[in-house]
């Protein structure tokens, strides 16, 4: 009998013990599936390969979502006319919306599906007078398709190294002010620093009044403030890509700053960031090092400018470039940027209205 009521107790507890870890896995499988209800992933800020879900929540972005019927009317059915140019994940035509609103519309090219929705998930909810504004998408009949606002004046690169377009001294000082506000407003985003990872002057749009805007999101990363990723591979323009993220392959804000002064770089000298030309490539930052050797600033000048700039300013938008291209830690941020290129700015209006005070006054003299 004693025996029997061991035997039962014993088996009591196990049950108890049984039940007990059955109500304890419940719990936390109820309490799992309530969390990610409550926090669903985020396809913008996720491992590189899945950094875009397969399947993309369209309805909770800001811009409207189209009807392949909507594109191919506003392009006249793509018609080669309205081709403005073509990038790496695809054609960019001009377009007319019914609304009346002129528009530039990328057609996406198979294989690109990720960019496509990196750049919607990332881009359309955001405004900021210097990056493109995404104004809506089109996802249909497996085609997909970008809506941006036109930017009138085409890329910075057309202007930089095209024949028959020149930008004074200050256009490429307000040019570079722009930019580098649109990189500190996404830096400093308040749902995460939004790194761009192309930065160079294809993907600088210029407006109506040559007002820069960043476009192409495509390879951007959304990472928290102060904080690194790292990437599967290294993507980005060969010539602009940071050396250290090519060697850790931690995406930052850094990487940025770095890319940002070379097309700093570009705006003074007139260079492109890879001399082919030579029997050893030599990279733009190389170059004006050396041409620099000895405080001849002058011999990095773009000869365009025909020594129509303030060599002050010139000289401090030469050495905010160059510190640009420093290690990660000894770079400056985009709000520091911002303000010494105002500097210069302010510098060069400051020696233009002296300038024009002398020679007003030697017209009165003589």
């Amino acid at each position: 009998m004693i025996l029997f009521s061991r035997i039962m107790l014993t088996k009591g507890i196990w049950i108890a013990v049984g039940s007990i870890v059955v109500i304890v896995i419940l719990t936390l499988i109820v309490s799992w599936r309530l969390f990610k209800k409550k926090h669903p992933p985020n396809p913008s800020i996720s491992d590189e390969e899945t950094a875009t879900s397969k399947v993309l929540v369209f309805k909770e972005t800001g811009c409207q979502k189209m009807s392949i019927r909507e594109i191919y009317a506003a392009t006249n059915d793509l018609n080669a006319l309205n081709f403005i140019g073509e990038g790496v994940a695809g054609k960019v035509y001009k377009g007319l919306l019914s609304n009346g609103c002129h528009v530039a519309i990328k057609h996406i090219k198979d294989g690109y599906g990720e960019t496509f929705m990196r750049e919607v998930a990332s881009m359309s909810h955001i405004r900021h007078p210097n990056l493109v504004a995404l104004l809506g998408f089109c996802k249909e009949e497996d085609e997909c398709f970008l809506v941006y606002e036109l930017s009138t004046n085409g890329n910075l690169s057309e202007w930089l190294f095209g024949k028959d377009k020149t930008l004074s001294w200050t256009q490429r000082l307000e040019i570079a002010i722009g930019s580098a506000c649109g990189l500190w407003f996404l830096h400093t985003y308040p749902e995460g620093c939004i790194v761009h990872r192309d930065v160079k002057p294809t993907n600088i749009l210029l407006g109506a009044d040559l007002e820069a805007k960043l476009s192409d999101f495509g390879l951007s990363k959304v990472v928290d403030l102060g904080a690194s990723f790292v990437s599967s591979e290294v993507r980005g323009t060969f010539g602009y890509v940071d050396p250290e993220y090519r060697q850790n392959h931690r995406v930052n804000a850094a990487g940025d700053v770095y890319s940002f002064g070379i097309v700093l770089l570009q705006l003074l000298s007139g260079k492109r960031a890879i001399n082919m030309n030579l029997k050893k490539p030599m990279p733009l930052s190389k170059m004006c090092r050396m041409l620099t050797e000895g405080g001849a600033l002058s011999n990095c000048a773009d000869p365009k400018l025909e020594g129509e700039y303030s060599p002050e300013a010139f000289e401090l938008a030469l050495k905010l470039a160059l510190s640009c291209l420093a290690h990660k830690q000894q770079r400056p941020k985009m709000a520091e940027v911002v303000a010494s290129l105002e500097k210069a700015l302010e510098i060069s209006n400051r020696t233009m209205e002296m300038s024009a005070v002398t020679n007003a006054y030697s017209l009165t003299v003589n």
